[in-house]
């Protein structure tokens, strides 16, 4: 068994190959439980995402629980240009905010979908830029809900770099002559697979849906001949 320091490395962590000693154990367990809240959020977060990768048909379907409910958003730094969404379903649920599926009528009298992020009155984001942003718009439901799956993605990397970040901070104000790099690394890696699980499989299912709704059309032309 390997020895470092004159102490045995015998500890394996999560997703991360190599072996810790005893005190880089204690310094894992302590950076790490600084972070875990997060990453089971990170972990929620990423199970919604691709339960709304695989069943977009589901998250564009009107939910009653928002019926009659709106959202307004600011499209000017003055303020003096908004437009108001009536809520048609929530994609997903984050610690801070909501992630609305939007819709409004414009003057055109065509309809138009937004996805909107719905902060809590209380956080730091809501007071500094108003209660809601919206993400993207679109002119079709299913392809405002596909666009932001694909956009999501980027949510877990900012989350697991946090995280990663605020361990670092941890360990090295902390643990500072505990090879702090090696349980830096140990974090990261764990982190950083579980943000590439969910690259692969919501990817996985995109190709999936992309196949699926191609031999449709091919069906259908067939049928047309």
């Amino acid at each position: 068994m390997i020895r470092r320091d004159g102490a045995l490395a015998k500890h394996t962590v999560p997703d991360f190959i190599g072996r810790l000693t005893p005190a880089e154990f204690d310094a894992y367990n302590e950076a790490f439980g600084a972070i875990q809240d997060e990453f089971d959020a990170l972990e929620q977060i990423k199970n919604e995402i691709k339960e709304l990768t695989a069943s977009p048909d589901v998250h564009a379907i009107p939910d009653s629980q928002f019926l009659n409910q709106s959202v307004k958003t600011q499209h000017s730094e003055s303020g003096d240009f908004t437009l108001n969404w009536d809520i048609r379903s929530r994609l997903l649920k984050l610690s801070h905010s909501d992630v609305l599926l939007c819709e409004r009528m414009t003057a055109q009298g065509k309809k138009q979908y937004a996805v909107i992020e719905r902060y809590q009155d209380e956080s730091p984001y809501a007071h500094a830029n108003g209660k809601a942003h919206a993400l993207l718009v679109h002119n079709d439901v299913l392809g405002a809900v596909h666009d932001y799956t694909t956009r999501a993605e980027h949510t877990l990397r900012f989350m697991a770099s946090n995280m990663v970040a605020r361990a670092q901070t941890i360990v090295w104000e902390r643990f500072a002559s505990q090879n702090p790099a090696r349980v830096i690394r140990a974090i990261s890696e764990r982190c950083a697979k579980a943000v590439g699980e969910a690259h692969n499989e919501i990817q996985e299912q995109i190709l999936e849906q992309r196949i699926a709704r191609r031999m449709m059309q091919a069906r259908g032309m067939g049928h047309s001949v």
